[in-house]
């Protein structure tokens, strides 16, 4: 008996599909992969008035557009209570991740001879952690990007921190900005029980210092005093804080 190229297609379709409605049903896998992930809420998950608030500033220049968006921020963060501390990555030395960096998990971290140690410590102490880079070819900058890599060594130690992000491009499209916000999130997602507050997407900044007095400034402003905001809504006390700039910094969480 012979059949024909349509049968015989049909027949094999049929049983592959059996096949793999079977496995399916039979069995669970035997361990699910640990996925990545981040919570995001307009709210802080810790209870604490004064937080350690820690901006990472990624610009190769000061006194560029992403730099003053940190200044911005560290100066509303100050004033809503926060001890607040700003690090310009280009003042340190920072070396490439090396094969030896791979050895240097935990205490022994600290053996490196560069100002990561150091650096790195004051992400572990930090309440709060800013991530702020210029969009460099759709990306965030060697600078920032050398320095996340070289955390590899206590990345497990930066549990349940709150992280802002703040970027500037000289692009009009906001579609731009996100290339930073994806390089930021690389990097949180991996952390243990991170949580993402807000971010500041400045875009048309090209000249260096457009970013002073314009709306983005304020809205980094804004947003350093509304780190802590919830709590002190519980407490009915308010800073000072419009609720124009709170619904503000809502609109712009997690866009």
């Amino acid at each position: 008996m012979s059949l024909k190229v349509s049968e015989i297609v049909s027949f094999i379709a049929i049983s592959l599909l059996v096949g793999a409605l079977a496995s399916c049903g039979n069995s669970k896998p035997e361990r699910v992969p640990e996925g990545y992930h981040i919570n995001f809420s307009e709210t802080s998950p810790n209870p604490k008035e004064h937080k350690r608030v820690l901006v990472i500033s990624g610009s190769p220049r000061k006194g560029g557009n992403t730099d003053l968006l940190c200044d911005a921020f560290a100066r509303g963060a100050k004033e809503a209570g926060g001890y607040v501390e700003k690090v310009f990555l280009a003042d340190y030395n920072i070396g490439y991740f090396s094969e030896e960096d791979v050895q240097r998990v935990g205490k022994r971290a600290n053996e490196a001879g560069d100002d990561v140690p150091m650096l790195v410590d004051k992400l572990v102490n930090a309440d709060v952690i800013v991530l702020a880079s210029p969009v460099y070819y759709m990306n965030i900058t060697g600078q920032l990007k050398t320095f996340i890599d070289r955390t590899y060594g206590r990345y497990r130690e930066m549990k349940d921190k709150e992280f802002f992000y703040l970027t500037a491009c000289a692009d009009a499209e906001e579609s731009t900005a996100d290339w930073a916000i994806n390089g930021f999130r690389g990097f949180v997602m991996c952390l243990p029980n991170p949580t993402e507050r807000g971010m500041v997407k400045a875009t048309g900044m090209g000249r260096k210092g457009a970013v002073k007095g314009s709306q983005y400034e304020t809205e980094a402003y804004n947003l350093g005093r509304a780190h802590i905001v919830e709590i002190f809504f519980n407490h009915q006390r308010s800073f000072g804080l419009s609720q124009k700039d709170i619904s503000g910094h809502r609109q712009r969480f997690h866009p």
